[in-house]
């Protein structure tokens, strides 16, 4: 949980050289937002417990059980994301206020939910080198995170740190503008 906000450099790396591709509300929500099962397991202080899976075997509960597995992100995380950044596009006129001179960009609810899908598999895919606790098969079977490394997470890091420049400059060639200037 504590390295949540640093999840903003694997993302902000995907979303500086795709962002005229993607809704940058979906995409950010569900990067961010996916650990609220962890924060509730520390704020409410869960005791972790057996739960059995559909197809056999046990599962213990734990901080990124519900969420923090691809069927998660399917049938949860993405679609309430996609939801939430549907809402928050009725504001347009506020942003527009605000960010004088920025560009809208309408996107569909399938790209909405495209964009939510790689925001939250980008998070995941960060969090199996760290956390033991992920449950892959959830809620069907046991699989272990077999990813989980330290080299990995740090590289993972250091590699999203050291390309955010190069994927600005690629990124602002490539959509044809600058990405702080598009709403969402």
């Amino acid at each position: 949980m504590p390295p949540t906000p640093l999840h903003i450099l694997p993302s902000s790396t995907v979303y500086l050289l795709a962002y005229r591709y993607l809704h940058g509300i979906a995409f950010y929500l569900a990067t961010l937002l996916i650990d609220i099962e962890p924060a509730l397991h520390l704020i409410f202080d869960i005791p972790p417990s057996r739960i059995p899976m559909l197809w056999g075997g046990y599962t213990l509960i734990g901080a990124h059980t519900i969420t923090h597995n691809p069927l998660g992100i399917f049938i949860l995380i993405t679609p309430t994301m996609t939801i939430l950044a549907k809402l928050l596009e009725r504001t347009k006129p506020f942003w527009l206020k605000i960010f004088e001179g920025a560009d809208w960009t309408d996107y569909s609810w399938k790209r909405t939910y495209l964009s939510g899908l790689i925001g939250g598999f980008l998070h995941l895919g960060w969090d199996v080198t760290m956390h033991e606790g992920i449950n892959l098969g959830f809620p069907f079977i046991y699989i272990p995170n077999f990813f989980r490394s330290d080299a990995a997470f740090y590289f993972i890091g250091i590699l999203s740190l050291l390309l955010i420049l190069p994927s600005y400059i690629i990124g602002k060639r490539n959509n044809k503008g600058s990405p702080f200037r598009k709403l969402p």
